[in-house]
């Protein structure tokens, strides 16, 4: 479906569904493993002029939807989309790759090689108005107020996206271990593109080497398995890696920045969307919006995922320990 509009959103909630088309189209470009990347010059034609635009206010306060990849950040995104304040990008990874080369970590756009961590000192005065720049064309074409961003790996970021933003807002959503990672290992086998070597871990395994190299070398839990680890080829192996890294990354980024991230579980939001929906209202400073909580109720519903997810022995202690620190019981 184009731009993830189904029959529920476009009668719900019509009038937002021109922002959706006018954000698929013109600010998020089409990754690897999508179709419809014919289109791309466009896109990058339109960012590119849009990123010299002059900068309005609103556009420095942006909310970020980060996390691990199939924990319901698209189903967030949206349901945030019919919010009267916002707008909703979903992993608009065009608009940081003209901001930041060094920003594509599955290779769609460039053959520069990725970085999960970039900090404050990336964030140079060029790249601040080309990203304020795009998002306040955005701003002004929509007509709402701030801008949602969906970026799952943002999380790695905070310090490079605080030195651009007035202390922007982070909804860290997470999901139980089993049912990401099967989701995870389900996309990646049904999308894999062996023509063009392209799935979940990106273009020739490009995502998952920077995982290796930049992620797992330093993280507590994985860095003594470091060798281990780089001989993994199973596709549920892998996501576990991803989601261990993350986690504990969005666990270190709560302490760190408590006023800024908020953490949502995937089950909190689909068993008690109004609460989770309120919460996230005033912690980011929105109003109150019946339409979208009753969209909300309409769309969410608790997983059928897979609990029983085969892992590396390996990595089943980290995963239990984080799931404990995330709310989970055994």
């Amino acid at each position: 479906m184009i731009a993830q509009l189904t029959r529920e959103y476009i009668s719900n909630s019509f009038s937002k569904t021109y922002i959706r088309l006018l954000s698929y189209f013109f600010f998020e470009g089409r990754p690897a493993t999508t179709s419809g990347r014919w289109f791309n010059p466009i896109t990058f034609f339109f960012l590119r002029k849009a990123s010299t635009s002059k900068i309005i206010p609103s556009a420095k306060s942006p909310i970020f939807i980060t996390g691990t990849g199939r924990s319901g950040s698209t189903i967030l995104g949206m349901v945030l989309s019919v919010h009267h304040q916002l707008g909703f990008m979903n992993e608009p990874k065009a608009i940081w790759n003209v901001a930041h080369h060094e920003d594509d970590l599955i290779g769609s756009y460039s053959k520069t090689e990725g970085r999960f961590y970039l900090t404050a000192a990336d964030a140079d005065a060029s790249v601040k108005q080309k990203v304020l720049g795009i998002y306040s064309t955005f701003l002004r074409l929509t007509g709402v107020n701030f801008v949602v961003d969906k970026y799952p790996e943002m999380i790695f970021r905070i310090p490079f996206l605080n030195a651009i933003f007035d202390k922007p807002k982070f909804i860290f959503l997470y999901r139980n271990a089993a049912e990401t990672i099967s989701s995870t290992a389900k996309w990646s086998t049904d999308h894999h593109d062996a023509a063009t070597s392209e799935n979940w871990w990106g273009v020739e395994n490009r995502k998952w080497k920077l995982i290796l190299n930049q992620l797992v070398s330093v993280d507590e839990y994985l860095a003594p398995h470091q060798h281990l680890i780089n001989g993994l080829t199973s596709e549920s192996d892998k996501a576990a890696v991803e989601w261990i890294l993350t986690m504990n990354q969005g666990l270190k980024m709560m302490q760190q920045f408590p006023d800024q991230v908020l953490p949502v579980s995937y089950e909190s939001l689909t068993t008690n969307a109004a609460a989770t929906l309120e919460k996230i209202n005033q912690f980011c400073g929105l109003e109150t919006d019946s339409r979208m909580i009753n969209y909300a109720q309409m769309v969410l519903h608790p997983s059928r995922g897979n609990p029983n997810v085969e892992v590396h022995e390996m990595l089943k202690p980290a995963i239990s320990e984080l799931s404990l620190k995330l709310g989970y019981t055994a």
